[in-house]
Order: structure tokens, then C-alpha cells, then sequence
């Protein structure tokens, strides 16, 4: 099989829409898996079957990324059963194993449906963008100007940001976070549980996705977005609320740029937003 460019593309469709034919739609994942990497296999195209890959920080795995397959410096593949179409995620999860390979191009396959479904997805890095942290801080509430910690929560944003770049999930982005705070001598705990209460009746314990930094902060952490919603903003007051901490943060690692929106429970003041861009 050829390996250049676009022939390696439409070979690969080729097989795959062999394996839709011959397997039908709606059998399990795993077997479109196994058939396609064995006709490549036979085709005498050298590529790596679901190939584990971690992601570390200051030496600690904070996240293992396992692609379907793998075409060394040329092509990943990553194959689904979908009853409706690709979503979002889907492309954001195939975003993350281009970006942590260093490969440009990606296809996607359905094989849920009648025929088989591709789409072509190619990723370029983008520049780490450089966050202003003085500026976001000092133009910030006074209770977050007078915080010890707003700056190293804004500091920590920034180093992740150059060293990491943009294109990972929000789980990705919080555990990295949680670990450059820890590194940074701050108390964190990543997805804390509290008690839910109403009229001081207890309801129950949940756990929330955030970073409980200090004994006073909640960092909500996104990426991929388009921007920061006020229902971004209204869910991290909630858990501040039942958390019972005044100050909070949502970070997006958005998908040019990365922006900080410091939120205060709603008994002290007004939000403010910042956001750093790529140049």
C-alpha cells in the first residue's frame, strides 16, 4: 500500500469499507478493530494496534490516551459505532491523540450505519498563548486583588498553557492543573465531595469535577469551548456554595486562546474575565 499522502488516506477507507461489508453495521467496536489492523496488516501497512501513551507532569500519569490505530508519522484511525452522527467529543478525543503523536492527519470511521461513514480530521498545533497573569489578577475584585492564591492559580494556568499548549480535554486540563498547584506547595483536592443540603435538610454527598485549592478556592477548568457561559459562571457559584468557599475560578483552555473568569459566591460582588490570545 502506498504510504504518500492522500493514497495512504483513500487505501485506508478502502479497507475499511471492506470491513463495513463484511462485518455489517452494528456488531461491537472490537471487531472492526481487529479486522481492519489485520487487513492493513496483510496489506503490508505497518501501523500500531491500540498503542497506550501517558501523559506526565512533574512524573506523575495524568492521563493514558489509547487510539484505535496508529500509522507511525502518517495517520491515526479511530473507530465508532454511533447511532446518531460524530459529536463533538469525538473529534476532541481524536484531537488529543493527534496532538500527543505528533500527527497531522486523523479519520474518523462510523460503522453504525447502513454504509460507512468517514470524515477527515487534520490538526496544527497552535501557538501556547501567553497569559497576562499581573494584569489578570490586578484588574480582578478586591477580594481576589488581596488573595495569596488568585496569582498562583493565574501563574499555574500559564505554565500549563506553555508547556502543554491547547488541544487536550477538561479532564486532562484539570488534573494537570491539580498537579502544578501541588507542585507549587498549594492543598488540592481534585473532585471534591460535599454534602448537598436544602433548607439545612441534608439530601447527600456528590462530587464535583473542580479543584478545591486552599481552604477558600474551587477552579472549574474547560477547554474546547467557544467561550465561558454565565451557566459556567452560575454552576461554579453553586459548588461554591456548597462548598462553602467564597472565591472561585474558571479556566477555559479554549481552542485559540485561554481565558480566566475569577467568580465570587453570590453574597460578594461581581465576576470578572480576562483572556490571553495566541499571536
Amino acid at each position: 500500500m502506498n504510504k504518500g499522502g492522500d493514497w495512504l488516506t483513500y487505501g485506508v477507507i478502502g479497507k475499511a469499507m471492506q470491513v463495513h461489508r463484511e462485518l455489517g453495521p452494528g456488531v461491537d467496536e472490537c471487531f472492526y478493530h481487529q479486522r481492519l489492523s489485520e487487513l492493513l496488516r496483510e496489506a503490508g501497512l505497518e501501523h500500531q494496534y491500540k498503542p497506550r501513551e501517558s501523559l506526565r507532569h512533574h512524573g506523575i500519569v495524568v492521563d493514558v490516551f489509547e487510539p484505535d490505530i496508529v500509522v507511525p508519522e502518517h495517520l491515526i484511525l479511530e473507530l465508532k459505532r454511533l447511532h446518531g452522527g460524530f459529536a463533538p467529543a469525538n473529534f476532541l478525543q481524536l484531537k488529543a491523540y493527534l496532538k500527543l503523536w505528533r500527527i497531522r492527519h486523523g479519520l474518523l470511521f462510523d460503522f453504525g450505519k447502513e454504509s460507512l461513514v468517514q470524515q477527515r480530521y487534520i490538526y496544527d498545533d497552535p501557538p501556547a498563548p501567553i497569559l497576562d497573569v499581573t494584569h489578570s489578577v490586578t484588574d480582578a475584585p478586591a477580594l481576589v486583588r488581596d488573595s495569596v492564591i488568585a496569582p498562583r492559580i493565574a501563574e499555574a494556568a500559564a505554565r500549563i498553557a506553555v508547556q502543554f499548549g491547547l488541544g487536550f480535554a477538561d479532564t486532562t486540563y484539570r488534573r494537570l492543573l491539580g498537579v502544578e498547584l501541588q507542585a507549587d506547595g498549594l492543598a488540592v483536592i481534585t473532585d471534591p465531595r460535599t454534602t448537598v443540603r436544602a433548607r439545612n435538610r441534608v439530601l447527600g454527598q456528590t462530587q464535583l469535577p473542580c479543584l478545591a485549592v486552599g481552604g477558600s478556592w474551587a477552579v472549574m477548568v474547560l477547554s474546547q469551548r467557544d467561550n465561558i457561559r454565565p451557566a459556567d459562571r452560575a454552576i461554579l457559584r453553586s459548588w461554591l456554595r456548597h462548598l462553602c468557599r467564597p472565591c472561585g475560578t474558571v479556566l477555559h483552555f479554549g481552542k485559540h486562546e485561554v481565558q480566566i473568569q475569577w467568580v465570587l459566591d453570590s453574597n460578594r460582588g461581581s465576576d470578572v474575565s480576562l483572556a490571553a490570545r495566541t499571536d
